[in-house]
């Protein structure tokens, strides 16, 4: 989400730029008088995901973002056969979610190419967490409501990825609440109970490091509803969860100044 809410929050926006490319459709010359032969229309079956697959995902969302930028780069670098094409996309998607904390325009083409390579899989694992991917890159450039659709979409796939896009959908929905002209304006204050049912819903069904993100969305819905009990609970619970998911200090930054704002006298660091 993740440091997004550092600036709370950039404007919204509406347009939706991605195209899904299909595999090139291979024809025989019938010159030779033979009958064309049909080629496969899939991939071949799929090697096992890499362990480090998983190790990244975690690492993104503990906050090290640079060095999964560099793994997931260096991992896709050795997955080149056709019979990688699920895990390049994968890690493709990862990198995408770690790039887009820094520079939201690196995610577009390795989300792009992620959606691409599921389409062509058709698998929902992979369709799921790659059009989290791109959604919360048309987020993070100012195409909330073109992000919001595609992150809906994807969690409404059966994939695993479920409780993250419910987190980046509170990220769009949140957007959302502030104005075009005033971007620290609330104007659409009903985006606000829509990005805090998201993050709820995070918070129900994610794990203790998601569950920390989702809390610190929770903060941050409370300080633009002037509920200050609300902000000093999520982000010491923020912070908590944080620290027990070994996640960064650029991370945990967010919960810190929510609760400085919030005038929160007994946050404590967590330890």
């Amino acid at each position: 989400m993740m440091l997004a809410l550092t600036a709370l929050v950039l404007a919204p926006g509406c347009k939706k730029d991605q195209e899904t490319t299909n595999p090139d459709q291979i024809t025989t010359n019938s010159d030779t008088g033979d009958e064309p032969e049909d080629e496969p229309a899939g991939l071949p079956p799929q090697d096992p995901d890499p362990a480090e697959l998983a190790q990244l995902y975690e690492r993104y969302l503990a906050g090290d973002y640079e060095a999964v930028v560099a793994g997931a780069e260096d991992l896709r670098g050795g997955l080149t056969s056709d019979t990688q094409v699920r895990a390049n996309a994968l890690a493709s998607s990862i990198q995408a979610l770690a790039a887009v904390e820094n520079l939201p325009e690196d995610a577009k083409p390795l989300a792009e190419q992620a959606v691409a390579d599921a389409d062509r899989l058709a698998d929902v694992e992979v369709q799921q967490l790659a059009h989290i991917a791109h959604g919360i890159y048309l987020v993070r450039v100012h195409e909330a409501a073109a992000g919001q659709t595609e992150i809906e979409q994807a969690i409404a796939l059966s994939g695993p990825y479920g409780a993250l896009g419910q987190l980046m959908l509170g990220e769009a929905h949140l957007n959302q609440a502030f104005g075009v002209e005033n971007e620290d304006k609330i104007e659409n204050p009903a985006k606000l109970d829509d990005a805090k049912a998201a993050y709820q819903a995070a918070l129900d069904g994610g794990s203790d490091i998601l569950k920390a993100h989702a809390h610190e969305g929770l903060a941050a819905i409370a300080k633009y509803q002037n509920d200050k009990q609300a902000i000093c609970d999520h982000a010491q619970q923020a912070e908590n969860l944080f620290v027990a998911g070994n996640a960064t200090d650029y991370v945990r930054e967010v919960p810190m100044l929510l609760a400085s704002d919030g005038k929160c006298k007994g946050f404590k660091k967590a330890k």
